[in-house]
């Protein structure tokens, strides 16, 4: 769930009374951090009460390269997550954009129809969005739209209990046959309807379904082809390493101070990975997910406002003479 927060409330002393929202959770809730910080210091305790015991010396300035290794791979690999992240939200604006301008199409191409009507003619571009959202990430995780998701949409009338049935036994891209069923409806309609508007015809609104579709299979084809494993792995594994190996050569300082400035820097650089990892797919219930039914929320209620539109007298003028419209240029 995104967490939102105002920028100037916070400064270098509240950082640290907060929880919710942060990298904290992900971090000291997982035994990563304790394990690592653990084994410095058990090296320091041979270090300094074991002297019997000889620890072959790792001078810090040894590790300097892996450290500078790891710092490239840590920074490009967070960097990569971080345009995904915003890649997705742009793609979800735009599924949200597509069915406004879809909306906004059958208000003028049809302006005397009624609100039922416009829904009713919009509803299965509405229901794509909210099923490509319960695959992506609904309740129990995504890849499967659960009864009480099927519900939401039965209740709220985006489907019929045939529709509904139809689209569990289908297999290809739900949002996609959806997509197809609000064409095909709109096609029906618009030669039946007499008092369409003059020039009414179904290319716009082929072309902002077709928006909608590449939205949504942009967003499945990235969930399907997340960050190459072997580069995760190869990431992974040098920000093990190098920890442990930091963990061994701080010892050579002799001195208990190592042991929180140790467990600083192995909180940051395992923040910044579990951060990039929550990032690179953000459909879920992580602390930095989007909030798929606030979304879904707000297309909702811009699509009902712009249906209950009735009266476009107040946005008719009347025409200007040539004398008014030279006085009025002359008033800009």
């Amino acid at each position: 769930m995104t967490y939102a927060y105002e920028p100037s409330d916070f400064n270098e002393l509240t950082v640290f009374l907060r929880w919710r929202g942060t990298f904290m959770p992900m971090v000291l809730c997982r035994p990563a951090l304790w394990m690592l910080l653990a084994s410095h210091v058990f090296f320091l305790y041979l270090r300094l009460y074991r002297p019997e015991i000889y620890l072959p010396p790792m001078p810090w300035k040894l590790i300097l390269v892996p450290t500078s290794l790891l710092t490239f791979f840590l920074v490009f690999y967070s960097g990569n997550c971080f345009q995904r992240y915003y890649n997705y939200y742009s793609m979800c604006m735009g599924m949200s954009g597509a069915v406004m301008s879809y909306v906004g199409l059958l208000r003028i191409h049809l302006p005397k129809a009624s609100p039922d009507t416009l829904y009713n003619l919009s509803r299965h571009l509405m229901a794509s969005v909210y099923v490509l959202y319960y695959s992506a990430g609904g309740s129990e995780g995504g890849k499967l739209v659960t009864e009480d998701e099927w519900r939401d949409l039965l209740d709220t009338g985006l489907i019929s209990e045939s529709e509904k049935k139809t689209l569990a036994a289908f297999r290809g891209f739900r949002p996609w046959l959806l997509q197809v069923w609000g064409l095909r409806a709109l096609a029906e309609h618009l030669p039946k309807d007499s008092e369409r508007a003059i020039g009414a015809a179904l290319p716009p609104f082929q072309a902002e379904v077709l928006k909608l579709r590449g939205h949504c299979d942009n967003i499945v084809s990235m969930q399907n082809q997340p960050v190459p494993f072997p580069y995760y792995h190869t990431l992974t594994l040098q920000l093990s390493l190098n920890l442990l190996l930091m963990a061994y050569s701080m010892i050579e300082f002799e001195t208990v101070v190592t042991i929180p400035c140790f467990a600083i820097v192995t909180l940051v650089c395992l923040g910044l990975k579990e951060t990039a990892v929550a990032l690179a797919d953000p459909f879920g219930a992580d602390d930095v997910d989007f909030e798929t039914d606030k979304f879904l929320g707000k297309m909702m209620l811009d699509a009902k406002a712009i249906m209950q539109i009735s009266d476009f007298s107040h946005v008719t003028m009347p025409l200007l003479s040539g004398k008014q419209a030279l006085a009025a240029a002359k008033k800009l």
